[in-house]
């Protein structure tokens, strides 16, 4: 066993993060499929989106890999001069406000080091018009937080004002006026700015900043220029500006607070001793070795079969881990595939030793990601996301259940929204151009992204006793209904007319109101809208929740075509390049150029 008592600060990892994360005339879900057997394409993608237990399971996977490869290096240079310290979050996600509420405490120790700012994660689709994740809340809880940043900058103070909003993050529209009066601030200066177009012009040029730094995911932090990933208590953040400044609050900071600090001896176990006090120091052991096989196919390409993320992962949390490769068409594959009852691939068997391993045994949440098979542990395939399939029956079940038609030379696209998502109404508006190209060459099929119970269910999001609800609130689900209503009696022209007028005209806090004078200007039959929103929405929105179940979506947008997963850019050229490969023979209008990039990686999902 070694020991560590070099003095060193590290990085540690981040947690969780607020992204900003059909149907045809007939009900069904499904139609009759014509699959012929030379055409057999294969999702090559990843499922988008894992059920809520699998969610954690990943979660644990990147934090504890980010645990273990991102400690800071010990020879960052000491600077006399202030460190610049940049969040760009959103008012009303709780995720940032974790953070506002760490860091505020160091900015009362070593403000006099820091140059912090405060930036805010939003849209703006028509001008003064802004959105956020969480809605118009969050929106004028940005506003007054950017407002007061303005106007009591000395010290910090209207640092402690958002920390004094954060106590409840969900009234920050309207608490703000208390917490102003704690603070002794001008409650008729904010309000002005507030309401004013003071406050949209703060909003804006603080927008601007955060799309600068390519800011999508609230909180996103920089230190000194360099993004920031590790733990989210205010030690850590202390420990991190203590990397780039000389400063009296510096001198008691320990080694290691927890294991994961300890990683000074590459390929070894870290524990840390006397964890967070003075003393602390590093130990280090040799790990249990761990042989696993990887199962995968020559044929097998796209994203959902490149196995570095998964084998880079496992080799964090097990770091004697040892990987081999076996190719399905192989005896030895063959065998793998008829014993384990492998439908899909990319495959990760595990020897039994992996019970024997310090993160098995400390981590219960990683140990349901896998399956125990026989005498060997398997990764489950929602925790990969493998989808190539190598058992037959099992790729026909999977295009029957998602309404998919191959060899019929007009592929489909289905996409995943929330109405009052402003990262699905910028797939939509970049769908339409492409309907508009091609028309009934291509399906084009809007659903809607559906939960249950969520936060913890109740009207002011759901429907039916909790079990269909929408993020935004049940202004959006009542939305949602409508828009699906338009999409049944009056098709996907005047669907996409109806929800792109309904993104600009209305907001998820007034649609109920808005849209019927938005209806009737595109000559809508409202009274056919109101009608079927009173008797289908159950049904209507049941059917994309069971859709989506099954894609395993929970986020706008998604967006599949022929049934794989897009993960291209939103412009209207990435869509149409996509659309149209997936064609046996192109049409003329693939061959026209719309706009947009198709290099730009997509930003932002709710």
């Amino acid at each position: 066993m070694k020991t560590s008592k070099k003095s060193r600060y590290k990085r540690e990892a981040g947690f969780d993060e607020h992204r900003t994360r059909e149907k045809t005339k007939s009900s069904k879900p499904s139609i009759e499929k014509k699959i012929k057997e030379k055409e057999k394409k294969l999702p090559g993608t990843f499922y988008p989106v894992l059920s809520a237990v699998f969610l954690v399971i990943i979660i644990t996977l990147v934090i504890i890999l980010l645990l273990r490869n991102t400690s800071l290096a010990t020879n960052q240079v000491v600077s006399d001069n202030k460190v610049k310290v940049e969040f760009y979050v959103m008012s009303q996600c709780p995720y940032g406000t974790q953070v506002e509420d760490a860091f505020y405490p160091v900015l009362e120790q070593m403000g006099d080091v820091i140059d912090f700012n405060l930036d805010y994660i939003v849209t703006e689709p028509s001008p003064g018009q802004f959105q956020s994740l969480h809605g118009e809340k969050e929106v004028k809880g940005d506003i007054v937080q950017l407002c007061a940043k303005k106007y009591y900058p000395e010290n910090y103070v209207y640092m402690k004002f958002i920390v004094c909003q954060n106590k409840d993050r969900a009234n920050v529209d309207t608490n703000w006026v208390g917490c102003a009066k704690e603070n002794n601030m001008d409650v008729e200066k904010l309000r002005s700015c507030l309401e004013g177009d003071e406050g949209k012009m703060l909003l804006r040029e603080s927008m601007q900043r955060t799309q600068a730094m390519g800011a999508t995911a609230s909180p996103t932090m920089y230190f000194n220029d360099a993004l920031y990933k590790g733990r989210r208590d205010s030690l850590s953040f202390q420990r991190a500006v203590c990397q780039h400044v000389e400063h009296e609050a510096c001198k008691e900071i320990p080694e290691c607070v927890t294991d994961a600090d300890c990683t000074a001896e590459k390929g070894m176990i870290g524990v840390c001793n006397n964890a967070g006090q003075p003393d602390a120091y590093c130990t280090y052991k040799e790990p249990v070795s761990v042989e696993y096989i990887i199962l995968t196919s020559a044929d097998c390409k796209g994203a959902a079969c490149d196995t570095t993320r998964i084998v880079e992962v496992t080799q964090q949390l097990f770091l004697g881990a040892k990987p081999r490769p076996v190719d399905a068409s192989s005896e030895e594959g063959k065998q793998l595939i008829e014993e384990y009852n492998i439908q899909v691939v990319p495959a990760y068997i595990f020897d039994k030793s992996l019970e024997e391993t310090k993160s098995w045994k400390e981590n219960p949440d990683l140990r349901t990601a896998f399956e125990k098979t026989g005498d060997k542990y398997k990764l489950r395939d929602a925790v990969t996301g493998a989808t190539y399939f190598v058992n037959e029956e099992a790729r026909i079940a999977y295009y029957d259940a998602i309404g998919v038609t191959l060899g019929d030379n007009k592929p489909q696209i289905d996409f995943f929204v929330m109405s009052y998502c402003p990262f699905g109404n910028q797939a939509e508006q970049a769908i339409e151009p492409v309907y508009q190209l091609l028309k009934d060459k291509a399906e084009f099929k809007p659903h809607y992204v559906i939960y249950s119970n969520y936060r913890g269910g109740g009207p002011n999001y759901c429907i039916n006793d909790d079990k269909l609800c929408s993020m935004h609130g049940i202004q959006e689900l009542h939305q949602d209904i409508r828009e699906a209503c338009v999409l049944k009696y009056d098709g996907i022209a005047n669907w996409f007319k109806f929800a792109l007028a309904m993104n600009t005209e209305c907001n998820s806090g007034n649609a109920d109101s808005c849209w019927e004078p938005v209806a009737e200007s595109l000559g809508l039959d409202t009274d056919r809208i109101k009608q079927c929103e009173e008797e289908e929405a159950v049904e209507l929105m049941t059917a994309d929740k069971q859709l989506g179940d099954k894609l395993k979506v929970r986020g706008s947008p998604t967006v599949f075509i022929d049934g794989e997963l897009y993960s291209g850019p939103r412009t209207p050229e990435a869509y149409k390049q996509a659309l149209c490969k997936a064609f046996d023979e192109p049409p003329e209008e693939c061959n026209t150029t719309l706009e947009g990039s198709t290099e730009a990686q997509p930003q932002g999902n709710c």
